[in-house]
């Protein structure tokens, strides 16, 4: 696979794996079975061995990351680089892990978290990000689609994913089916954007 770029994988794989230490540091004030999901109105609902919690999910994590370098190395290689968005998604799963392995670690020891609330910030911000760098975009013309029909449902998907990134975010304040709308609506958000290009192309 001479179009994987191992450095970043492995830069990115290591902070994947950080969480383990503080797993370590906390081992003896974990629980003997720790949450590790929870539902809309925070209340944990799938358990699983501090054992798994500390070592397994982050090297999860790690697989989950390999395969979103892979994903994006090979299409670097065969249609271009697009350097800062690739960055950008490629430190999304390491930032997540750090953070969501904290929270899950610090509500086992019995910090009061709203899981929920974490969960819709978190995803507000990272639908944030994506909308704001999708317009930002340098076409490449290998993916054989005219270049301002690319740059136009770019831009509209950059807009349709801030949007859904700000209704994420004000639902974190809100009580939680709100949450649980913007999940859903996270369905038309997609057919709207796959219709929106469709379109465009055949203009």
């Amino acid at each position: 696979m001479k179009f994987m770029k191992w450095k970043s994988f492995v830069i990115t794989g290591v902070v994947c794996l950080l969480p383990i230490f503080l797993g370590l540091i906390l081992w003896d004030k974990l629980p003997d079975y720790v949450a590790i999901h929870f539902d809309i109105n925070n209340h944990p609902d799938n358990f699983a061995s501090k054992s798994f919690a500390v070592f397994a999910m982050p090297l999860l994590m790690v697989v989950l990351q390999f395969f979103c370098c892979f994903v994006n190395d090979i299409n670097a290689y065969r249609h271009g680089e697009r350097k800062k968005f690739e960055k950008v998604t490629k430190w999304i799963i390491p930032c997540l892990t750090i953070i969501l392995q904290t929270v899950t670690l610090c509500y086992a020891i019995g910090f009061d978290l709203d899981i929920r609330k974490v969960t819709s910030i978190l995803v507000g911000i990272i639908m944030l990000v994506i909308g704001n760098y999708l317009p930002k975009f340098d076409y490449v013309k290998n993916y054989d689609v005219d270049t301002e029909k690319a740059r136009k449902i770019n831009r509209f998907i950059g807009f349709e994913t801030v949007i859904m990134g700000v209704l994420f975010l004000i639902s974190s304040l809100l009580p939680p089916i709100v949450s649980l709308c913007c999940i859903i609506m996270l369905i038309p958000f997609v057919i709207i954007a796959v219709v929106y290009t469709v379109k465009v192309i055949r203009e």
